[in-house]
């Protein structure tokens, strides 16, 4: 199992998840859990979609779960996951060895979205969590190669800048 988390401009790919296979659903009154064969755990909301090899949302084939009989679901999801992304703007795409494509939506959503490893928190729909476990490599946006510097600190919000002037030192 690779241990790291690819990190590029918008986007993760959790690669600890990669060739993980989902062995059982368990399913609440607001959420779906669905347990993996690695001790991961994925927490989707009944507005989590599955679709066959399309992610459009326009797509006549894409569905909430809620679409299918759980029976159904069930037997869609139980698959090997071969590409799971999650998005920095709260949404996700796992794709299936069979062909299917879970699909959280990115809009404000309500509905829980998460990804447990053993019990430890990993992922939510506001980012990664500040896990040690798993290394995260950043992906540099024009070349593709591994970022191996620091990022910039942000700016400071209590930062008292004059943008009317023309001093630069000002």
């Amino acid at each position: 199992m690779q241990r790291e988390i690819i990190e590029h401009e918008d986007r993760w790919i959790i690669l600890p998840l990669r060739q993980s296979r989902i062995v059982a659903t368990e399913w609440h009154s607001n959420q779906v859990d669905l347990i993996l064969d690695t001790g991961f755990k994925v927490v989707v909301g009944y507005d989590a979609e599955l679709s066959l090899r399309t992610s459009k949302e326009e797509s006549p084939g894409r569905h909430e779960l809620t679409h299918w009989s759980s029976e159904e679901a069930e037997r869609i999801l139980e698959s090997e996951i071969l590409s799971p992304v999650f998005f920095k703007s709260g949404g996700a795409r796992i794709a299936l060895r069979n062909g299917w494509l879970l699909l959280l939506a990115d809009r404000p959503a309500t509905s829980p979205a998460a990804v447990y490893s053993q019990s430890s928190l990993l992922w939510t729909r506001d980012g990664l969590s500040s896990q040690t476990e798993y290394p995260v490599l950043r992906i540099d946006p024009w070349t593709g190669q591994l970022v191996t510097t620091l990022e910039w600190p942000p700016r400071p919000s209590d930062l008292a800048i004059n943008y009317e002037s023309d001093d630069i030192n000002e």
